[in-house]
């Protein structure tokens, strides 16, 4: 496996990011990291953004983008990620008034297709992003089926959080078989030991690893994100779950 397919979802360093985005995006480079997901710019203008991004090495793959932006400023935001040469926008979670029943699922699809085929257009791929919700019991089906099912493979990917989906006792590897080719994303994190079932450290947890990324790779992932919610210090933790996951690539060659 291809260790130059990985990369950090900002959200994990976010109270870093926010006081110095730019310093921030140094010590991860600083780190090994050759790639990021944005989640905010951290008050940067995109054009300097981008500036920093090139000095260091660094390449924004995608960046999380909420769904009012999404449907409000659409032409904005790809023009700011084409600016900065993300290959996806990625919307990553749905508020709990806009998700009561079915039909407010049904007009997301429809909403995520629309927004989808504006994103093609130009250069750009829409994703959604899971958490555990999206798999809940909803009037006969789940949000998570509705999305699958009634999103166009051609407009709207799938970025897919194997912890969320673990978290909420569906087995991730199964659901990667049956989205083959709807994956281009995947976010990876660890499940803890305890009563909690905590992020963790990639590595540092109870995912059987080897068989998930396998499942990834067959799946066609082409990123592996790293991503904790909540670490307990985020920019040693990151570095912790770089050198495991490189490690864990690594083996599987």
């Amino acid at each position: 496996m291809n260790t130059d397919r990985i990369a950090l979802q900002l959200y994990t360093v976010r109270e870093h990011a926010s006081r110095d985005m730019l310093g921030t995006l140094a010590r991860i480079a600083e780190q090994g990291y050759r790639a990021v997901e944005l989640a905010g710019f951290g008050g940067v203008p995109v054009a300097d953004l981008r500036a920093a991004l090139d000095d260091l090495g660094v390449r924004a793959v995608s960046a999380h983008v909420g769904p009012d932006d999404l449907q409000a400023h659409v032409g904005r935001v790809v023009a700011d990620l084409q600016a900065l040469g993300c290959g996806y926008a990625v919307m990553p979670w749905l508020a709990e008034e806009r998700r009561q029943n079915a039909g407010q699922i049904h007009e997301l699809a429809e909403m995520l297709n629309r927004t989808g085929k504006l994103c093609r257009e130009a250069g750009i791929v829409l994703a959604y992003h899971n958490h555990d919700f999206e798999f809940a019991p909803l009037d006969g089906t789940t949000m998570f089926d509705v999305l699958v099912e009634e999103t166009d493979p051609e407009l709207v990917a799938l970025e897919l959080d194997v912890y969320w989906v673990r978290y909420a006792g569906v087995d991730p590897i199964a659901v990667l078989r049956r989205l083959s080719g709807r994956v281009p994303l995947v976010h990876i994190k660890d499940m803890a030991v305890d009563k909690d079932l905590t992020d963790a450290p990639v590595g540092e947890g109870i995912f059987e690893w080897p068989e998930v990324l396998q499942a990834c790779e067959a799946a066609g992932a082409e990123w592996y994100i790293v991503e904790q919610d909540n670490p307990a210090d985020p920019l040693v933790e990151v570095e912790r779950s770089l050198h495991n996951l490189r490690k864990l690539m690594e083996d599987l060659r």
